[in-house]
């Protein structure tokens, strides 16, 4: 019993001699190796951080780069509106020739204004003055030089006791002609209606100066009953 336990003691040790050399290579049972899942996990969150941080500075300088325009209006000056020159009893008045800028039209422009102003007048006449009115402003439209259209429509305005637009008109026709006789005869007997003395007795003596037939008309005149007992009205008439 001896001899076979020593040769068995003697086979087992040579089995376990025999695979000493390759105790390095075979793992033990039950042992698993390890994937490095730490590394893994860290350079995942290293990404994803570089990648927010290039993606908020990108942003920012797309942020940077929309400037808003702003755009200057340049507004023109209003011009002052120009009120016009009040006259009242104590107002001193020198007449003064106006500059005109009217133009000349053609002949055949001309021809038709007469035209017009023929129709106009003939409708003033028949007290249809709405309608003079408006032929009378196509005649200027057309011939810009046309004393008696101005006069006409101041005349007619002056019946409406429309007196700011009497005066422009008997105005625009002195602008062409200074010496016109019948619009300073039909300031004088307007500022008369407005019992404006000086004024009218201004505008009458402008228009005796130019043509002294006008004491005929001025004498029997009711438009000019404001002056008739006037000392100076009655030196004008009696004036040689």
């Amino acid at each position: 019993m001896s001899y076979i336990n020593e040769a068995l003691r003697k086979l087992q040790k040579e089995k376990k001699t025999r695979y000493v050399a390759y105790d390095h290579i075979v793992s033990a049972p039950g042992k698993k190796s390890e994937p490095p899942q730490k590394w893994l996990s860290i350079i995942g969150i290293l990404i994803v951080f570089f990648f927010a941080a290039g993606m908020i500075v990108l942003l920012s300088a797309l942020e940077d780069k929309k400037v808003p325009v702003i755009q200057k209006i340049s507004v023109p000056p209003v011009a002052p509106a120009v009120a016009e020159p009040k006259l009242n009893k104590n107002t001193k008045v020198e007449f003064k020739p106006r500059k005109t800028t009217a133009k000349v039209g053609t002949t055949q422009e001309i021809a038709e204004s007469k035209a017009l102003f023929a129709q106009a007048l003939e409708r003033q006449r028949e007290g249809k003055l709405e309608e003079a009115k408006k032929l009378y402003r196509k005649v200027v439209e057309i011939d810009q030089y046309n004393v008696q259209a101005f006069n006409n429509l101041g005349v007619i305005y002056m019946g409406e006791k429309n007196y700011k637009r009497a005066i422009m008109r008997f105005n625009n026709a002195l602008d062409i002609k200074h010496d016109y006789v019948d619009a300073h005869y039909n300031l004088a007997c307007l500022y008369a209606q407005k019992n404006d003395v000086p004024q009218s007795l201004f505008y009458l003596k402008n228009a005796i100066e130019f043509n002294p037939e006008v004491k005929k008309w001025a004498k029997n005149d009711g438009d000019l009953k404001a002056l008739a007992n006037l000392p100076e009205f009655k030196n004008l008439m009696e004036k040689q």
